[in-house]
């Protein structure tokens, strides 16, 4: 695989919130846990915002489409496709902590 923008890590290993590096080795543990804390905070706000899209793109196509009774099942259906948005994209975030987590306990064996 190719290294990305000069940070010297494959893909894999890039944060998907910022599209930038994700290297808290060269950080010393209160920086590891702000850098942690920010990632964090940035997967809870990709969550909220793949669900109010959703929500509201539902809302916009019911409203569009008739105006009358299906406005609500759109909703339901934008709700739905905004919670499997979201999950797919933690699982992504989430990935290369996982297995930094457990690389770090492999060695303590």
């Amino acid at each position: 695989m190719t290294e990305a923008a000069g940070c010297g890590v494959t893909p894999p290993e890039l944060s998907p919130i910022s599209n930038m590096c994700y290297n808290p080795q060269g950080l010393g543990a209160m920086g590891r846990r702000w850098a942690d804390v920010i990632r964090f905070v940035g997967i809870g706000w990709y969550i909220a915002v793949c669900i109010l899209l959703g929500v509201l793109g539902g809302r916009w196509l019911g409203q569009k489409l008739d105006g009358s009774g299906t406005e609500a099942i759109f909703i339901i259906l934008g709700l739905c496709l905004g919670l499997v948005v979201a999950f797919f994209g933690v699982y992504r975030m989430l990935r290369p902590i996982m297995s930094e987590k457990q690389n770090n306990g492999k060695g303590n064996n």
